[in-house]
């Protein structure tokens, strides 16, 4: 249950990041300006969205260590109830 609820909240900050590119395309390439300033401005705009796809990235890295450490602790405790279940047999 817990996995299709982080893909579920994946893909929604992956629309929210992907519609807001769109949107701020879109708007920056109907706004009244020089082709300097909008080459300034998409650029700039890019470099926001690069920081935060980057800070969801690691983000997401640390969260997938912390699953992966904790899956080790609960697979070494498993195996040590299965080695004590197999010694008093």
């Amino acid at each position: 249950m817990e996995k299709s609820g982080s893909k579920n909240i994946g893909g929604f900050i992956s629309g929210i990041l992907i519609g807001g590119i769109l949107g701020s395309a879109i708007a920056m390439l109907f706004a009244p300006m020089t082709g300097k300033k909008l080459r300034r401005k998409i650029s700039n705009a890019t470099d926001d969205m690069l920081e935060d796809v980057n800070e969801y990235v690691e983000t997401g890295k640390e969260k997938a260590e912390e699953l992966i450490k904790e899956g080790k602790k609960k697979a070494s405790e498993i195996l040590n109830d299965a080695k004590k279940l197999v010694t008093l047999s």
